[in-house]
């Protein structure tokens, strides 16, 4: 469930790419730092966009640098430097990319079961690592994917069952150590990105999991191919456009004072980075949003 949130950079001026790629990078390092060197290899877009709204929910002081790395050695470019907000994602990070490989090995076969078995113990290393700073949220990760694979297994035919499951849990990591008010908007956000998520990922995927035999809520809920795709055609975009109207109704509420471009990167990766995976998922017209980050 991951790589569908990110920027549509063709829309983004030049110092706001700068500051997003700067938040990516510094996630980056700070993985490196609190979960160790292979867990970078797990950075994603959807992490990047986690750390955005801990910036913008905290509030807190941030310091860009310009540095090397071992990916780009031959300039310096624009990296956050290590702060709460950036901690917080990698350590969160390293729990969902674990859980996430128990569910592949639970419930894939072949190639994908074993590789997510190659790469479970160096998972553990991170979760392990996580968990001595955030047990909790270690927990609500692990309930949530027990209650989703309990749906999983009943072959629930409802497909906002599990993604408000999933919804909640984010919801619930992005609101934690927050002020009450700062805490609510999270939630909020959460629950509507982690729906979306859900949701597009299911359609995505329904055709593979219809061969494969996986489970995907849209499998039950429409078990003909006809219905579906009239679904996918007619329907889905409606419904993934209402969540994310509710995550940019609660981003309304953050008091982001002079804090532009991060304000800015936000509303871009809502606006118009979903807006162009959600085309690629409903099969409209395909954009570019990825970009070289």
């Amino acid at each position: 469930m991951f790589g569908f949130v990110k920027p549509f950079i063709p829309n983004l001026r030049v110092k706001e790419y700068e500051y997003y790629r700067s938040v990516y990078c510094g996630l980056c390092r700070s993985m490196k730092r609190h979960t160790g060197e292979i867990s970078r290899a797990t950075l994603s877009y959807d992490m990047t966009f986690f750390a955005l709204l801990r910036l913008a929910l905290s509030g807190e002081d941030i310091s860009i640098r310009r540095k090397r790395c071992a990916a780009h050695p031959m300039r310096a470019r624009p990296m956050m430097c290590d702060n709460a907000s950036l901690e917080y994602a990698a350590y969160i990070s390293a729990i969902l990319v674990y859980y996430k490989l128990q569910d592949t090995r639970a419930d894939e076969h072949g190639a994908k079961k074993l590789g997510a078995a190659v790469l479970s113990p160096c998972a553990s290393a991170m979760r392990r690592r996580s968990m001595r700073v955030y047990e909790t949220a270690d927990s609500v990760v692990g309930e949530a994917m027990r209650e989703i694979s309990s749906l999983e297994k009943e072959r629930c035919p409802i497909p906002d069952m599990p993604a408000d499951c999933f919804g909640r849990m984010l919801g619930t990591l992005l609101a934690c150590g927050l002020e009450t008010r700062e805490a609510a908007i999270a939630q909020e956000i959460g629950l509507h990105t982690g729906r979306w998520v859900y949701l597009a990922d299911a359609v995505c995927d329904y055709p593979q999991d219809k061969k494969s035999g996986s489970y995907n809520p849209f499998l039950y809920a429409f078990p003909e191919e006809a219905q579906m795709e009239d679904f996918r055609r007619t329907m889905m975009r409606g419904v993934l456009s209402m969540e994310t109207d509710a995550i940019a109704r609660s981003v309304l509420l953050i008091d982001f004072e002079d804090r532009l471009l991060l304000r800015r990167c936000i509303e871009n990766i809502i606006e118009d980075g979903m807006e162009s995976a959600l085309s690629m998922a409903v099969g409209k017209e395909k954009t570019d949003g990825e970009g070289s980050v």
